[in-house]
Formats: C-alpha cells, structure tokens, sequence
C-alpha cells in the first residue's frame, strides 16, 4: 500500500512511527500544525514532547487551534527523553508505554504524538541508544495505534546519522506528505546490525 497523503490526513494501519526531516522551526510548524489541528476535528489528544525554552509558545499554539484544552499536553524533552539527566531507552519505553496504555483506558480516540528530538545535539549520556530506541519503539506504537512523528532538523545532522534514523522508521514525512520508507529496516535486523557495529570490549 502507497500512502503518499498528507500527513494531518493519512489514514494509518499497518505502522504509526514516522520521521520527519525539517529544515528549522517554520517548516516544522506547517508540519505538525495541521496533523495536531486534524486529530483535534477528530477528537484525538495531541501530545507534543519539545525544547524547554518553547514550552510555553508552542503550548498557546495549540491551544488556540484545540476545541478544548483537555485536547492538548505540551511537556518538554527533559520531562521524557532526558528525564533524570540522560537518555534510556528502557525508561524511555517503559514510560511511553505505560502512557499509551492509560490513555486507552479511558476508552478515547488514541493521541497523535509529536516529539522534537533537538536534546540529542547536546550529547547526553545515553545518546548512543537513539537509534536502537527509534527501531524498538516501532511494536510499542502499533500496540496503541499511536500515530507518532519524530522531529529532526537536518540541517545539524550528517548524512549516516540521518540514514540510521530513517532506517528505524517505517515512515517517513517529506515536504508534508507521509510516505512508506523504502529505506526502513525491521528492528530485528536494525538492533543486530548495531551490536556488529560495536568495538569489541
């Protein structure tokens, strides 16, 4: 199946984790925007994970554009990715997870999730488990059938790296239009591929 659609319109089924490459801020916003703004017609919560210092904009943003404010939950990468100071893909996914599961409970539409990955250029520790986190996390999505974009700003990326994180997508969103990736490698394969990779102790 050819998705080639919009993203804020996809209907998504087989895979719900997608990248998106973008050349700074503005491009980003009319990204995201109509995605959040779409799920809002359809009564779906968006969650957006995003840099501390743009909390309080991004958050007036979208609730500006919500029908109700239970609809929008802005929290920052130190708040999820970078929670205690570092980056742990277990915790990482322990606490995404658990957050999907709740939401289900409550019996409504699952969220729409955007996470802005720009903590990754400070280096934190853990860094060095991004790449096998984005491959893992697929399964954890496709449980909840949470339709998740991962934000990434080319422009500071070198072209391995943005080829490692395009192969742990299943997705991918190129000029506002979601399209299945060619390029995605199952995690299996993604996560042996890295071990190899790793100098012998």
């Amino acid at each position: 199946m050819s998705l080639a659609t919009s993203l804020a319109h996809a209907q998504l089924r087989n895979h719900f984790h997608a990248c998106a490459f973008v050349h700074g801020a503005p491009e980003e916003r009319a990204v995201i925007d109509p995605f959040f703004v779409e799920g809002f017609r359809r009564g779906e919560k968006a969650v957006y994970i995003v840099d501390p210092q743009d909390r309080d904009r991004h958050e007036a943003r979208l609730r500006a554009a919500a029908p109700s404010p239970d609809l929008v939950e802005v929290t920052t990468w130190n708040e999820a990715h970078l929670k205690g100071g570092s980056f742990d893909q277990d915790r990482m996914m322990k606490g995404l997870d658990e957050m999907l599961r709740a939401h289900a409970a409550t019996g409504r539409p699952p969220m729409r999730l955007v996470g802005q990955m720009g903590w990754m250029f400070s280096s934190p520790p853990g860094i060095e488990q991004l790449v096998a986190y984005e491959a893992s996390v697929n399964e954890v999505l496709n449980r909840g059938k949470t339709p998740t974009v991962c934000v990434y700003d080319v422009r500071k990326l070198s072209g391995a790296v943005v080829m490692d994180l395009l192969r742990a997508h299943p997705l991918t969103v190129m000029n506002g239009v979601l399209h299945e990736n060619p390029f995605y490698t199952p995690a299996d394969e993604m996560l042996a591929e890295l071990k190899r990779r790793r100098p012998a102790a």
